[in-house]
C-alpha cells in the first residue's frame, strides 16, 4: 500500500512540474517574441513553443504515466499565451500583433497539435487475422 501511495505521489508531483513548466516556458517565450537582429524579425519565441511544447508533451506523459498529462502542459501553455495577448486596461500587451507574436502562437499551437495527436491518435486494432489459405 505504501508503494502505491508513493507512486501516486510522484505522479500527482510531475502533472504539477510539468504543468508548471510550460507556463514558464509559455512566459518566456511570450516575452521573446520581440526578437530582432539587425532589424530583421528572428521568430526565436516560435521555435522554442514548437519544440518546447512538444517535449514537455512528453516529458508529462512519461512523468504521470497517462496520455492526459500532454493535454495538461498544453492548457498551461495555452493560458499563459492567451493571457499575454490580450490588452491591459492601459492599452499594453506582451504578444504584439506581428511576424514574431504569429509565429509563437501558430508555431506552440503546432508543438502541442503534434504532440496531442502522437498520443490521442486511434490506434489499430489488433484483431486476430483469419488463417491463410492452403492453396494447392
Amino acid at each position: 500500500m505504501r508503494e502505491r501511495g508513493l507512486e501516486t505521489a510522484v505522479r500527482v508531483g510531475g502533472a504539477v512540474v510539468a504543468a508548471a513548466a510550460a507556463a514558464l516556458a509559455a512566459l518566456i517565450e511570450s516575452f521573446l517574441v520581440p526578437t530582432y537582429w539587425d532589424g530583421i524579425a528572428v521568430p526565436l519565441a516560435g521555435a522554442l513553443a514548437f519544440a518546447g511544447n512538444w517535449a514537455l508533451a512528453a516529458l508529462a506523459v512519461w512523468w504521470t504515466g497517462t496520455r492526459w498529462g500532454a493535454l495538461l502542459t498544453a492548457l498551461a501553455w495555452f493560458a499563459v499565451v492567451l493571457t499575454a495577448s490580450m490588452p491591459t486596461s492601459a492599452g499594453s500587451l506582451v504578444i504584439t500583433s506581428g511576424f514574431n507574436g504569429y509565429a509563437l502562437l501558430l508555431a506552440g499551437t503546432a508543438g502541442i497539435a503534434v504532440a496531442l495527436w502522437r498520443y490521442f491518435r486511434p490506434r489499430p486494432s489488433k484483431a486476430p487475422s483469419a488463417p491463410k489459405e492452403s492453396r494447392p
